[in-house]
């Protein structure tokens, strides 16, 4: 069961990653709103694991009060994402796996004029680049995922060192999560779509997923270093 919230977790960061991409390999003039309600649909599913992750979190925070399993929990969550995230840097399996999610979403929540997308080919892209012309990008993006990672998952952790702060801690934690959210919704996404709208997104996307990257493999580190 502990497991599963670690897969459950990773599992969340990956479809809010992996929508970027969907947009950017899904496109059809004639049905552009409906394309982006579907995508929309498949990015709330990432908030269905979230409501996996956080009760048996907080099973294992007040049930079984085994700080050791809790610590274990959290950091196999943050290396499963790292591993999640990584196919997302492949051509080869975005854009099938983006295609065929969109179909299927399509079937079940789909409308009688069909849809013909067109096929975004591969561009090549140097990465060290990428980054040193969109720092502010990657900076911004590397502080909201951090914000918004470690007020979700270091909470259960931490409240064994603090156990008669449950309260103060989850209210500071959303406090957190609020100020990662926002810099998503105000910096990040009008940045990212901006650049899909005037035909590129390529390299902005590289950097969103290279910076969730680098947030989880920080949150690690952390850990070890807390532990």
């Amino acid at each position: 069961m502990f497991i599963v919230a670690a897969i459950a977790y990773a599992i969340s960061i990956f479809i809010d990653v992996s929508v970027y991409h969907f947009k950017y390999y899904i496109q059809d003039n004639k049905n552009t709103r409906h394309l982006l309600a579907l995508i929309n649909i498949f990015q709330y599913f990432s908030r269905g694991f979230i409501l996996i992750f956080i009760p048996i979190m907080a099973y294992a925070t007040e049930s079984v009060k085994d700080k050791n399993e809790v610590w274990l929990i959290t950091i196999l969550a943050h290396v499963l994402v790292i591993l999640f995230l990584l196919p997302l840097y492949s051509y080869q399996f975005t854009y099938p796996f983006s295609l065929n999610v969109i179909k299927i979403l399509n079937r079940f929540f789909g409308k009688s004029k069909p849809i013909h997308l067109k096929e975004i080919v591969r561009r090549t892209t140097n990465e060290t680049t990428i980054i040193s012309n969109n720092w502010m990008l990657f900076v911004t993006n590397y502080i909201a995922g951090f914000l918004f990672s470690i007020s979700i998952t270091f909470l259960y952790y931490i409240s064994f060192y603090f156990d008669q702060k449950a309260l103060m801690l989850s209210s500071l934690t959303q406090f957190i999560n609020m100020f990662g959210s926002m810099l998503i919704i105000l910096f990040i996404d009008p940045r990212i779509m901006g650049a899909i709208d005037d035909g590129g997104g390529s390299k902005e996307i590289h950097i969103l997923t290279s910076s969730r990257i680098l947030v989880h493999i920080t949150l690690v580190l952390l850990l070890i270093f807390i532990r």
